[in-house]
């Protein structure tokens, strides 16, 4: 078997340089949080506006490197994911919280809906985060001004276009719903591919185009599924299917 070494460093590198990136950056998170929690005394309005747009500006950052982090390792084999039992109403407001500033910025809503009680899982909390980091942030890329961003959970039975797994019962639905450009049906089979990127006069900006990659491998790893269900004018809604339900 032939191993192709530059792609292996590449990978490598890559690798380390995010990381060694991450270090100084929660740092400078922690600072921030410091600042704003009033650590270092009273401040005023005007200089706390500048903190929370600079902590959400620095937020944004960390995720792009976790994203990056993400795909080197693994492209490199090392990624695992780290589960436990979590509510995912505590995903979702944390992903909505890191991402308010923005859409109240670009004047869009953002709404949350979910039956009560929340569904519980057993999942990795961090990257269910940057799944719903990932995918609140395309929406609002994607949405114009006065618009609206929804995010719902409910629970469906692993029967037809729900089904993923036989090892349970029901699965988690968790759905993110704009009111923006929507996409066209020829770029939708290729909106989850690694860098690939809408034509620049769609949206109000380009992304990276790992954004959705990242949470289609994340779903993925969790042995769901993702779907896209979206018309040009209409908006889109993307569907992540999550088996990992405590039934």
């Amino acid at each position: 078997m032939t191993v192709n070494t530059s792609n292996t460093n590449q990978t490598n590198i890559l690798s380390l340089i995010t990381h060694e990136l991450r270090s100084p950056l929660n740092t400078i998170n922690g600072y921030l949080d410091l600042a704003l929690g009033g650590a270092a005394g009273e401040i005023n309005e005007q200089l706390r506006e500048f903190l929370v747009r600079s902590r959400a500006a620095s937020e944004h950052l960390y995720m792009l490197l976790e994203n990056l982090l993400l795909v080197a390792r693994a492209d490199a084999g090392q990624w695992r994911l780290n589960c436990d039992l979590l509510n995912l109403q505590d995903v979702v407001l944390d992903a909505v919280e890191a991402l308010q500033l923005t859409a109240t910025d670009q004047g869009i809503t953002v709404i949350t809906e979910c039956v009560s009680p929340w569904p519980l899982l057993y999942a990795d909390f961090v990257r269910l985060q940057q799944v719903l980091y990932n995918l609140l942030s395309n929406a609002l890329r994607f949405t114009p001004q006065g618009g609206q961003v929804t995010i719902s959970a409910q629970l469906e039975r692993n029967i037809g276009r729900y089904a993923v797994s036989d090892e349970h019962e029901q699965v988690v639905v968790l759905q993110v719903r704009d009111s923006g450009c929507g996409i066209a049906p020829e770029y939708q089979q290729h909106i989850f591919e690694r860098f690939f990127q809408l034509p620049a006069d769609v949206g109000h900006s380009r992304g990276q185009g790992l954004g959705l990659s990242v949470v289609k491998m994340i779903v993925e790893q969790h042995g769901g599924s993702v779907i896209v269900e979206s018309s040009p004018g209409q908006g889109s809604t993307f569907i992540c299917i999550l088996p990992c339900l405590l039934s």
